[in-house]
C-alpha cells in the first residue's frame, strides 16, 4: 500500500529512484538535500507529540539517564521509546538524543512526561547506519552536551547507548565527566544489510567491552556480549498490556480464519512463505500491516492477501482485534536467530496466539506455549488452526504472559541495576 503523497508520476519515480539508486547514494544525497523535493512532493510532517518543557534540576542520589538512540524518537514505536518512557515513570529524568533531519526539533523538546528530546549536533538522523563517528561530528557532539550539562545540570548521568555508532562519544563522555555507560543490545546490528558491518563489529566490540553493564534482548545476544564484558545481563522487550488488555478474546469461525502479521516488511520478512500459505488457504484472510522496505520485495497479488502498509501506533489495538491467530513468518539468519519480537508481547497483550519461523531466540517461548513454531507453509497452516482451536484457554495464558513481560516490569529491572551502578566510585576527569 503506497502511502498517499508517493501517488501520481513523480511518487512513481520517486519510488522507483528509491529502488534503483544504491543506499549509500541516497543517503549522501540525503544529507544535502530532501530527495522527494526534487520530485516535487510534499511529504506530510513527521508527527511528534509535544508535552509542557520542563526538565527540571537533577535528583540527588538519582542519576539521569541520557539515551544515545538506534532510532529517531519520530521513527515507529519501538523499544527505545517505551523504555524511555518508563525509566521516567521509575522517577528518573530522562533526555532521548535528535538527530538533525525531518521532525527532529533544533531545540530541546518535551516528547512524554519526563523525557525530553536533546539534540546532538554535529550527527545527522542518516550517519549512525553508515559512518564512524569522528571529528568534527565527534567533537560537534562532545561540545554540545557539554553545553546541556550545564544547562540541565546534567551531573550524575548514566549514558543507555543504543547503538555501536556512539562508542567514541560514551568513551569521551565517561573520561571526562565519569558517567555511567550502558550498553543496551537490541539486535545483530552488524548483520542489517542497512548497515555497513565491519564498522558495527567494531565499535560495538568497543563500547561493550568498555561498558559499566550490558543489558541484551535475548540470550544469544548476552552469551555474545558475555564473552566481551562480563557484566551482561538479559533484559527481554515487553509490551504496553493496558493498551491491548481490553480487546475481545477471539471468536474464530472454523475453516475461516482471519491471520495477521503487524511490523515492517523488510529483507528478513519470507513474502514467498506467506504467499504460498495464502493459496494454501484460500479460505482465510492475511493482513500485513506494515512499510514494505525491502529494495525490490514483489509484493503478490492474491485475492485473500492484504498488505495495508504503515499505520500510526495508535491503530494497533484495532487491528489486533481483526485477528485470530498472528504470524511471525522472518527468514531463519544471524539476524533473526537473535531477534526478540516486540510483537510477540503485544499479540499476547492483546489474547492472540503465535505461529512463527523457528528462531533460536524464540526456542523459550516456545517451550512455555507462548509462540508456536512451524517451518513450511503446511507447517503453518497446521499451526494456526491447533492456536484457534485453543480458544479461551490460548488467550487467557497469552495475556498472563503479558502482564508479567510490561515495559514498566523492564525499567524496574533496570532501574535497580543503574542504582548498583550508581554506589561505585568514578573519579572524574573535570567538573
Amino acid at each position: 500500500m503506497r502511502p498517499e503523497w508517493e501517488s501520481g508520476l513523480r511518487g512513481r519515480l520517486y519510488a522507483l529512484g528509491r529502488r534503483a539508486v544504491p543506499l549509500a547514494w541516497r543517503r549522501a544525497l540525503r544529507r544535502h538535500v530532501r530527495t522527494e523535493r526534487l520530485f516535487g512532493l510534499r511529504k506530510p510532517p513527521v508527527e511528534v507529540p509535544r508535552f509542557d518543557f520542563d526538565a527540571g534540576r537533577s535528583r540527588p542520589g538519582r542519576a539521569d539517564v541520557l539515551i544515545l538512540p538506534v532510532i529517531a524518537w519520530s521513527y515507529r514505536r519501538q523499544r527505545p521509546q517505551q523504555l524511555a518512557e518508563a525509566l521516567a515513570r521509575q522517577g528518573r529524568r530522562v533526555f532521548y538524543g535528535s538527530l538533525r533531519g525531518a521532525g527532529e526539533p533544533g531545540e530541546p523538546a518535551g516528547v512524554a512526561p519526563g523525557v525530553t528530546l536533546l539534540p546532538l549536533a554535529g550527527v545527522r538522523l542518516e550517519d549512525p547506519a553508515d559512518r564512524r563517528l569522528e571529528d568534527p561530528a565527534l567533537a560537534e557532539a562532545l561540545a554540545g552536551l557539554v553545553a546541556a550539562r550545564s544547562r540541565f545540570d546534567l551531573q550524575q548521568v548514566t549514558l543507555l547507548v543504543q547503538s555501536p555508532f556512539w562508542a567514541p562519544l560514551a568513551a569521551a563522555l565517561k573520561d571526562r565527566f565519569g558517567w555511567k555507560v550502558v550498553y543496551d543490545c537490541l539486535d545483530a546490528h552488524a548483520a542489517f544489510s542497512t548497515n555497513r558491518p565491519q564498522i558495527f563489529a567494531e565499535a560495538e566490540r568497543e563500547v561493550a567491552s568498555a561498558a559499566d553493564l550490558v543489558v541484551a534482548t535475548s540470550e544469544g545476544l548476552r552469551r555474545r556480549m558475555a564473552a566481551w564484558n562480563p557484566q551482561a545481563r538479559l533484559l527481554p522487550n515487553a509490551c504496553d498490556f493496558e493498551l491491548f488488555a481490553g480487546i475481545p478474546a477471539p471468536e474464530p469461525r472454523a475453516g475461516s480464519l482471519a491471520v495477521g502479521y503487524l511490523g515492517a516488511v523488510d529483507a528478513w520478512f519470507d513474502v514467498a512463505l506467506v504467499a504460498d500459505l495464502a493459496r494454501l488457504r484460500p479460505a482465510w484472510t492475511f493482513e500485513i500491516v506494515g512499510a514494505v522496505e525491502a529494495v525490490g520485495l514483489a509484493v503478490p497479488r492474491l485475492p485473500n492477501l492484504a498488505f495495508r502498509g504503515e499505520r500510526p501506533h495508535r491503530e494497533m489495538p484495532a487491528f489486533h482485534a481483526r485477528f485470530d491467530v498472528e504470524i511471525i513468518p522472518f527468514r531463519l539468519s544471524e539476524l533473526t536467530h537473535a531477534t526478540d519480537p516486540v510483537k510477540l508481547y503485544e499479540a499476547a497483550a492483546a489474547g492472540r496466539n503465535v505461529v512463527a519461523t523457528p528462531m533460536d531466540s524464540l526456542e523459550p517461548f516456545a517451550r512455555r506455549g507462548v509462540v508456536r513454531l512451524a517451518r513450511t507453509a503446511a507447517d503453518f497452516a497446521r499451526e494456526i488452526e491447533a492456536a484457534a482451536a485453543e480458544g479461551d484457554a490460548g488467550a487467557l495464558r497469552q495475556r498472563e504472559f503479558a502482564r508479567q513481560s510490561t515495559w514498566d516490569l523492564r525499567a524496574e529491572a533496570l532501574d535497580g541495576w543503574l542504582t548498583g551502578l550508581e554506589g561505585r566510585d568514578t573519579v572524574r576527569r573535570e567538573s
